[in-house]
Parts: structure tokens; sequence; C-alpha cells
């Protein structure tokens, strides 16, 4: 039967190759004997038992290349039992939750963060199948992405959207066994309602997928049509392709071979990246990786439901499930509060192709009992982070290459590097407006990037523009601009916090200093280097003077800003190499600036420290920094105290020197996520004379997104000082 149904789809296959469909006749050869493993790749498995885990998490980086620092980790285990021809029992045993955004907005607390990762831990488990049981089929689905399951590139269908083409021969390594495969590249020929791009990694042997990596695209990728209608169908496509200028999905599914026999699903991942089309360093992802164990394959006995399901719910295209609480009766879902779900714990059950489910979710108190054997660790493991990495690069590299229009790329439109590059206020500028704007000349990964700002105080134009290419390996920029630049690398003086402190308070805790030039730079990606940034640059100084007051008069004085200090002006050769990263919830900036030109020579390196940590039931942080500058004394390389950034109670620029240290400690006296009191700390020194030392108080709003400051200097005595803080504090 097998060798008839071989030479039939052989047969598909014209003598001449199609071009069109396959790139040479080994493609349609290694096409065929996959397409016939897939039809009987079930035929030996009737039933299995196995445990999963999934672990999900929301990252944010400057791209989905960079090192991405986790909001919210979230893990479950499970024992499954599968039937053949596709009935699934899942019972969930232990659910568990990290949530170090808390910590990175402020940590003021265990407590806090205990309290959000319980109701975390609740909301986020999975009560409806979130994984591929078995076989992939002739459609793609995984954790219910794409809304219309993709068509399988070995379905019936496939060869009218696909081409393929065997683009690499590799050793793959899978759980118990190393292969020969072979990678077969498969894009669509044309648009479709929901289709893949991506690799299959088939087996020489057997011709058995053993990998398969993906992106989805098409026309009901986020939404379907209500109804068969064209302006159904309309709606869909339109909603859909909205929602792709924002959001993107990939997918990985590896198979391992169990008991020497078995392909059987052994790992499954997926991505939902979302990317603001207005901003260009921001992605957002959120991870979902599922491992497979611990299999018990053809020794499963027949699957017991709890749930009875309705007549209603016998037709396997509805997508309606029931629910019943473990400790009474059935019902259906929408009578059943979801606080009384998470209480006494519940079965969800429904039905599918061919099939039916039934998912058991255990009493909160019971997910959280469950004894794990490691701790939840918020970083991938490295094998599998490095896995995930290169298929995330790989497939990045595909999506350039396919058509603008299937992936929601834009190739021109508005575009900022930043919020605060809109609107910002500061004292040499005054308030200003800055316009950006994107274009994509059709190289992968690259873009240019122009942008615009005038001062309605100083009438000054400032701009730039900006050749990028930021791909898998690292971001690399040439840029010619004229610009305000701040002298110190921590100062937030063009943000948007700082912005808001200096218009309603009347506190500008910046120098600035005016540059024209052109430099190049690359900022590594992963590796050793991974967040470090190299600049070179050719530029013009000039100093800027105070252009303008506070807006609304200062609420402590009378809304003058202290003076913008005069810079060396001449042609300089700029180098500077930093780094910003993260050590778990621990921020590291070191970095080193060298400057030369008209006879000077200067150069200064720096460190700062971010620390949050929690004693005797409170939470705070500890921040930390240091400088020194050796060389011709530049304005532009010396070191500032006072401010927010070193010592509260001291306007910014108080004390200047070639050296300085600080350190600054907050305490929370009232733990809580909405409305924390804070008390600080503050000490530091340019070793011109006794430190300075400030101390105060504030609140904490929304964990640190809004903070109002009280401060004083003590050592010497100075005015009491009030400041807004719209930003993360540390």
């Amino acid at each position: 039967m097998v060798q008839v149904l071989l030479a039939s789809l052989f047969l598909l296959v014209p003598q001449q190759t199609d071009t069109t469909t396959f790139r040479d006749a080994a493609t349609a050869e290694l096409y065929a004997r996959a397409r016939v493993r897939h039809i009987r790749q079930d035929a030996l498995v009737r039933s299995y038992r196995a445990t999963v885990r999934t672990r999900m998490d929301a990252s944010a980086g400057r791209s989905r290349f960079a090192r991405l620092t986790t909001l919210l980790a979230h893990e479950s285990v499970a024992d499954i039992v599968w039937h053949a021809p596709n009935d699934l029992k899942v019972s969930v045993r232990g659910a568990r939750t990290r949530a170090p955004i808390v910590r990175l907005l402020q940590g003021f607390g265990r407590g806090v963060e205990g309290e959000l990762e319980s109701e975390f831990r609740g909301h986020l488990v999975m009560d409806r199948p979130w994984f591929i049981p078995r076989a992939l089929g002739d459609s793609v689905r995984v954790m219910g992405l794409p809304e219309h399951a993709a068509l399988h590139p070995l379905a019936d269908e496939a060869l009218e959207y696909y081409q393929f083409a065997i683009t690499d021969s590799v050793q793959i390594v899978v759980p118990n066994r190393t292969v020969r495969a072979y990678r077969m590249r498969v894009e669509p020929k044309r648009y479709g309602p929901s289709l893949v791009a991506g690799d299959m990694w088939i087996d020489a042997e057997s011709a058995d997928v053993v990998r398969f990596s993906m992106v989805f695209l098409g026309d009901f990728v986020w939404d379907t049509p209500d109804d068969p209608t064209p302006d159904d169908s309309a709606d869909a496509r339109r909603e859909s392709a909205e929602v792709n200028r924002y959001l993107s999905v990939e997918a990985m599914v590896e198979y391992a071979l169990v008991d020497r026999l078995y392909w059987m699903p052994y790992r499954q991942f997926l991505a939902v990246t979302a990317e603001v089309p207005w901003f260009v360093n921001l992605a957002i992802p959120a991870r979902a990786v599922t491992t497979f164990s611990d299999y018990e394959i053809n020794e499963s006995p027949q699957i017991t439901f709890a749930v009875e399901l309705e007549d209603s719910l016998s037709d396997a295209r509805r997508s309606r499930s029931q629910v019943r609480l473990r400790a009474a009766g059935s019902s259906v879902e929408d009578d059943i509060d979801r606080d009384q779900q998470r209480q006494y714990g519940y079965y969800r059950a429904g039905v599918w192709r061919d099939g039916r489910w039934e998912v058991e979710v255990p009493p909160a108190d019971s997910l959280g009992a469950f004894q794990w054997d490691t701790e939840l660790d918020t970083s991938h493991d490295p094998d599998e982070e490095r896995t995930l990495r290169e298929t995330f690069a790989e497939l990045s590299e595909l999506t350039e290459e396919l058509p603008p229009e299937w992936t929601g790329r834009r190739r021109f439109g508005l575009a900022w590097e930043s919020a605060a590059q809109i609107l910002r206020f500061n004292r040499v500028q005054g308030l200003s407006a800055g316009l950006g704007y994107q274009l994509r000349p059709g190289i992968k990964f690259t873009s240019i990037l122009l942008s615009g700002r005038f001062g309605l105080s100083d009438l000054r134009p400032t701009g730039s523009v900006t050749w990028r290419r930021d791909g898998p390996v690292g971001r690399f920029d040439v840029k010619a601009y004229r610009t305000v630049r701040e002298a110190e690398a921590w100062t937030q003086g063009q943000g948007i916090g700082n912005s808001l402190n200096a218009l309603f308070v009347g506190h500008d805790d910046a120098d600035y200093h005016l540059v024209s030039g052109a430099s190049v730079s690359h900022l590594w990606n992963y590796g050793l280097l991974r967040n470090v940034e190299l600049q070179l640059a050719y530029e013009w100084h000039d100093s800027l003077r105070v252009e303008t007051g506070a807006a609304i008069a200062d609420l402590w004085g009378d809304g003058d800003f202290q003076p913008n200090p005069p810079v060396a002006e001449g042609w300089f050769f700029r180098s500077v190499v930093r780094r910003d990263d993260r050590i778990g919830v621990v921020r590291v900036a070191p970095g080193a600036e060298l400057l030369a030109g008209d006879g000077f020579t200067g150069i200064r390196g720096w460190a700062s420290i971010e620390m949050p940590f929690t004693v005797a039931g409170r939470g705070g942080a500890l921040q930390l920094r240091a400088g020194a500058a050796r060389g011709d004394d530049l304005p532009q390389t010396r070191f500032r105290l006072g401010g927010p950034q070193t010592v509260r109670g001291y306007t910014y620029g108080t004390r200047t020197g070639r050296e300085f240290w600080s350190a600054q400690l907050d305490v929370a006296v009232v733990r809580s996520r909405l409305l924390a009191p804070v008390v600080f700390f503050d000490i530091g020194d340019t070793f011109s004379s006794d430190p300075l030392i400030g101390v105060g108080g504030g609140v904490s709003l929304l964990n640190g997104l809004l903070r109002f400051n009280v401060a004083k200097g003590v050592r010497p005595t100075s005015d009491i000082r009030f400041d807004l803080l719209f930003r993360a504090p540390r």
C-alpha cells in the first residue's frame, strides 16, 4: 500500500520538475517521501501518557534581537493522556509565577511581589489544550494561533500554495538520537487565508519531519469571517492586516524518537512579538515553550472524562467548551464565577478534530503547593535560549525576504527613537517639537531614519540622518547629526521625566552642549559583548546658554534655572564604549569616553550599579555611582554632583570634579503596589571638600511609575527641594 501511494505521489511531480514548486528533482523526491510519512505517522501510536511542562514569559527589549528583560515568567506542569483517534485528558498538577517587573520598577517589598505573583498564577493557568498532542495533521495551530489554522506544507492542497527547496544538510541532535536531516525551505507562492513560511528538517533516513520552524502569515491570521459573505471576509482581512502591523507570530515544533520507534512531540515553541510601528526601539515578545517527557506509549487505558458534553458540543467544528466545578455538579461556563473556579478547581471540556478534550485544574492552593524540583529561573536554559535565538534569526531573515504587504512591514512612515523625541522641554531649548521618519530601502534589516527638531526658545533647528542595520548580530549605525547632547551618560535631561520636572517644578537635571558631526557605532546583540556599544565620531562642540525659565513658577522658588556651563569648543575626535545590562534584577552600566582635538586630550570612565533588595520585610534599592577623568581638564569630561541621580536635596551641578562617587539608599516605609511612602539617604563627593549629604522622603505611586520627592541637603545645608519623577525610580 505504501509503495502504491509513493508511486502515485511521484506521479504528481512531472518528469521535468515543476520549478515553480520544487527547486530541483532532489527536493521533489524528498517531499514525496515526507508526504507519505505525514499521512501514516499516527499508525504506530494508539495511546500514550506523558508529562508536559510549559514556561511562558513576557519580556521587553530595544529590538527582537537584543537581550530581553523578563517582565513576567509562569510555569506549569501537567499529566496528559492521549488516545486515538484524538481524545486528550490533561490534569494540571502545579503552577508558579515570578514577576520581575515589580522588582525592576522599584522592588518595594516581597509581600507586594508575592501577592501579585499569586494572582498571576491563578489567571495564567491554561485550561484549554495549549499544545499539539501528536502530529500536526493538515493544519497548523499552536496555542490557538493563528485564528484560522494554517495550511500544512505536506497537506493535500499544499502544492497549490507553497514552493520548496532543499537548502542544507545538517546533523541534528534530538533526544536519544543524532539524525542527518535535510533542511527544506517552505515559502508561499501566493498569499492565502492562512499560511506558513519557514523550514522543515526532514530525517534523511525515514523522511520524518523532526523539526519545523515557521512564521504565520495570511488574510485570516488574527481574525476570521463571522459568516461566509464578501463583507465579512473583507472586514476580517482588514482587521487582520491592521493587527499584523503590530504583532508577528513565530513557532517551532520538535519531535523526539522514543523507544527507538516512535516519533513523539518533544518541544513546542510559540512567540508573539509586539512592535509599535511608530517607535523603532521597542519589542515586547511573549514566549511559550512546552516540553514533553516521561512517555509511556501504547500502555494507556481508555480515557474516563469527568464532564458529560451537551449535544450542542458534539459537532467538532464548534469552538465552545463546558465547565464544571470539581466540588459541584455539571454547569455551563457562563454560570460559574472565575473566583469560584480558582477556589474549588474545575474541569473544562470541549471537542476538536476527531475527538474531544478535557482539562482538570485543581484549586489555587493545590497549584501553589506543588513540589518543584528546581527554582523558577527568569532566564531560559542556555542551550534552549541558543536554539530559540537561532530560530528567531533564521525566521527573521526569511521574513525580510517576503513581500512587505504579506508581513505588515511599512516601507516608510513616521517613527521616533523614543516618545520623548516628540515633545520635550529643557532650559537651553525651551519647549521643542521633533519629527521622525523611517524609510526601508528593501535591504534586509536596513532602514534610514530622519529626524528634525526645533526649539521654541532658542529658535535653533537640529536633526540627524541615520543609516541603520539592526539584525541578529547587532545594530550598526552610520549617522550625521546636529543635536543637543548631555554631559553625562546617566542623566535623563532629554527624557519625559526631566521635561515634566523642569516645566512644573523648575528643576533641569542635566548640562548640555551642541554637537555637529558624523559617527559610526555598533551595538552587539549577543555573546560576550552583548549590550556593548562602541562609537567613533568626529564632531564640532559648541556651548549653549540658558534660553528660558520654568513655564510654571517653581513651587519652592522663582522658576529660574541654574546656568548651563560652557564647554571647550572646537573639532574633536570622540570614542565611547559603554554597556547597559542586567544581571538578574541588578542593573550595571559601565562606560568610558575619549575626547581628543585642538591640542586637548581627555579620557574618563564611570560605572553605576542599581540593586533592589528586601530586608526585614521592607523593600528598597541601593544605587552606587563612581567615575574618574584623566588627561586635559575638559568641561565635557567633568562629573557633576547633585540632583536625583546622585545627591538629592541639591541642584544638579552643585559640585563638579574629575573624580566623584555617590550612593543612594531608598527604603519603603509601607509595602503597597499602589502607594508606598519612601524615605531615602544620599551621600556623594568630588574629593573637593566634605561629602554632600541629602535626606528626604516621598510617595511612590503605581510601584514607582510616578513619584513625589521632598529632599533637603543637610551638609552643607540647603533649601528644601521638591521633585516630580515621572519614571521608574530606583
